[in-house]
């Protein structure tokens, strides 16, 4: 855009008066800031509500756990660590199935 149309927009735009707020608009501003969801007592949620905001922590929790128990499994097995299911086959074979541990 050209200087001279640029300062000629600035000066327009200063002659024009500035606009005015409708009535009532600082009432409008009071109730919304007393309407403020945040100022909620917490007391005012339903049990269903209580668990929607404590589900994602428990998911991330629970997530957390399974993907520790996959690593340590898998960190235990090239350790040499015999498995659960290996110690359980060993304590059937040995004691729980013979003839005489019936």
């Amino acid at each position: 855009m050209n200087e001279n149309k640029l300062k000629l927009l600035f000066a327009w735009a200063r002659n024009e008066p500035a606009p005015v707020p409708p009535d009532g608009f600082a009432a409008d501003v009071l109730r919304a800031i007393r309407r403020d969801p945040a100022d909620e007592k917490p007391g005012k949620f339903s049990l269903l509500d209580q668990w929607s905001r404590l589900f994602p922590r428990l998911a991330i929790a629970a997530v957390t756990v399974i993907v520790l128990c996959v690593a340590a499994d898998y960190g235990l097995t090239a350790a040499g660590v015999p498995g659960l299911g290996d110690g359980v086959a060993q304590i059937s074979a040995q004691w729980l199935l013979t003839p005489a541990g019936l």
